[in-house]
């Protein structure tokens, strides 16, 4: 946040930003990357199982979501009101879609823009292991055995897997910003759209008593959600 704030002071207010075709340009493509906070914000329920002290929950998970809307929107308005350099054309370079830290700034945000980096490579390091832990506990429970810790040899084999798929996005040099936004879309169409939707059609199937118009709402409702699934995945 200091370095996004750093970043729009020197850079100052780009008079093509607020042009009328500059603030009207939807783009279906943030679907996906929408979907995929969606998602990997539900990791939280996760990790919010194993605190030492439940009756906070509510209060620091507040004050988690709280942080993250800050950082989106501090991001994605001064970003695009102060785009480096005064152009707004960088925000949609090769550079910019692995990251904003990527794209060009004046040299006097060389010193910020290196403590930046440090601090995303401290950030990997200590979410990494949050991440794999959330992997691993939803693949578990959900699909395999029922169980967070099934055993070492289970364990090491999915860290392994996580491992080599992490590592073979920066070998192969692809764009955070494409994997991100696939993934969501593949993760919401099943997280988001599509276990809402099981659900109701379960429940349609056991409520034999329900109006025939409420069961055609429903269904209008989750095939709608099925949809939207559906569209995040196309675009």
């Amino acid at each position: 946040l200091a370095f996004i704030g750093a970043s729009a002071v020197a850079n100052g207010l780009a008079p093509e930003a607020l042009a009328p075709a500059s603030l009207a340009q939807p783009s279906l493509k943030v679907l996906g990357t929408l979907a995929l906070s969606f998602f990997i914000h539900s990791i939280a329920i996760t990790i919010f199982r194993a605190a030492a002290t439940p009756a906070h929950n509510a209060r620091n998970l507040g004050a988690a979501y709280a942080l993250v809307l800050l950082t989106y929107v501090s991001v994605g308005v001064s970003a695009n009101l102060c785009p480096p350099l005064g152009d707004p054309a960088s925000l949609e370079s090769a550079a910019a879609r692995n990251s904003f830290l990527s794209v060009r700034q004046p040299p006097s945000l060389a010193t910020p823009l290196l403590v930046a980096r440090f601090a995303v490579v401290l950030q990997c390091v200590t979410v990494y292991p949050v991440l794999v832990y959330a992997i691993r506990t939803q693949t578990f429970c959900a699909l395999v055995y029922r169980d967070p810790y099934p055993g070492a040899l289970p364990v090491l084999g999915l860290n392994a897997i996580v491992l080599c798929a992490t590592a073979a996005v920066s070998i192969f040099g692809l764009h955070i910003a494409d994997v991100l936004r696939f993934t969501g879309a593949f993760a919401a169409l099943v997280m988001v759209y599509a276990v809402p939707a099981g659900v109701q059609w379960a429940e349609l199937a056991a409520a034999a008593r329900s109006s025939r118009r409420a069961r055609a709402a429903r269904l209008a409702l989750t095939g709608g959600l099925l949809c939207c699934g559906c569209l995040t995945v196309a675009v």
